[in-house]
């Protein structure tokens, strides 16, 4: 039996920007009571956390490069942080290292260089050896390309010889909040809630008390300051014991 649409629990969708900037302001009491906090730093507490999940985790992200014959130093997409792997396409059927590497034409192999179905294997044996062979010429004669980024550069080595694609997977920059997972939205949002707590405890440390209405209203600076240090402490603990970068976008 299907499940009634209307009684399945309706998708709730991730805070974007705007959302999560009222929730850490209804976190610190908004609506009830003063906050002493522009709009301003709500933005820096979030822009924190940001730049600290991508610092810390990050979200990865894969990029296509058309790699060109004898270029062996391209400029890196300005959204890659730091390249994670590089993967280089090649023909599976690329004989030409057996017999002459890099100067038979268009590196085309001959059918007549197998040997005949007559011979004890056949062409099928003498073909899986002969791709064993390859693997093995292009480790000495290092025809496999090896590759490393410097800055914004990624340098491979040794020059190609034909046009191949290149497809890097890679750490970016960017953190779109909503695209997150569960998990690591719970984990940045909080982080912004820590930052902002900090922020408020620094500004209200600058008085013990002000006058109220009903007498002289204790501030709770020291309290938010130490209850954001905790929580900082704590988030860097659950960030270093889960794995690695996070998450697929394409691009």
């Amino acid at each position: 039996m299907s499940a009634d649409p209307v009684c399945a629990p309706a998708y709730q969708q991730l805070m974007n920007e705007e959302a999560l900037r009222q929730w850490i302001l209804r976190r610190l009491g908004g609506l009830v009571q003063k906050v002493e906090l522009c709009e301003e730093h709500v933005d820096d507490a979030i822009e924190q956390a940001r730049r600290w999940f991508a610092a810390k985790k990050g979200v990865k992200k894969i990029f296509a490069i058309a790699g060109l014959p004898n270029v062996v130093e391209y400029t890196l997409d300005c959204e890659i942080d730091v390249v994670l792997e590089v993967a280089f396409a090649e023909s599976k059927n690329d004989l030409s290292l057996v017999y002459s590497p890099f100067t038979l034409p268009d590196e085309a192999i001959p059918y007549s260089v197998f040997a005949t179905g007559g011979v004890s294997g056949g062409i099928y044996s003498d073909y899986v050896q002969t791709l064993q062979y390859v693997e093995m010429a292009k480790r000495i004669l290092s025809a496999d390309l090896d590759w490393r980024q410097e800055g914004r550069k990624l340098m491979i080595s040794p020059p190609p010889s034909v046009s191949k694609a290149i497809l890097l997977e890679a750490k970016v920059h960017t953190v779109q909040i909503e695209m997150l997972s569960e998990r690591d939205h719970d984990l940045l949002k909080r982080y912004a809630l820590a930052c902002a707590r900090e922020d408020l405890s620094w500004i209200r440390g600058k008085f013990d008390s002000y006058p109220g209405a009903q007498g002289t209203v204790q501030l709770d600076a020291a309290v938010l300051l130490q209850n954001a240090q905790d929580a900082k402490e704590k988030l860097e603990e659950e960030i270093a014991g889960s794995a690695g970068p996070m998450g697929f976008v394409s691009g």
